[in-house]
């Protein structure tokens, strides 16, 4: 499951003076991968993903909506360098 934030002109002036803006009515795109498991290991480029949905939520009240929708709790994710996810 990837939670990307969406990224406006703010947010790279933001980044380029070295701060990080905070914004409570960013939106944000999900998609949910699956990967076939035997190709995770290793250097396979091709590690056999396969998008299972994809959504878009304008702020972090829809993001909520979209992750009760999909029966997941927001305190079911971690980091994305605590998984094995490849991408």
């Amino acid at each position: 499951m990837d939670i990307t934030p969406d990224r406006v002109m703010r947010d790279t002036q933001a980044a380029q003076e070295g701060w990080v803006r905070g914004d409570r009515s960013r939106g944000f795109r999900l998609e949910h991968w699956e990967y076939d498991a035997d190709r995770i290991d290793g250097f396979d480029y091709d590690v056999g993903a396969v998008l299972v949905r994809a959504a878009s939520a304008a702020d972090e009240s829809a993001l909520a909506g979209v992750l009760a929708l999909w029966g997941l709790r927001p305190d079911c994710f971690g980091y994305p360098w605590e998984s094995d996810d490849p991408r």
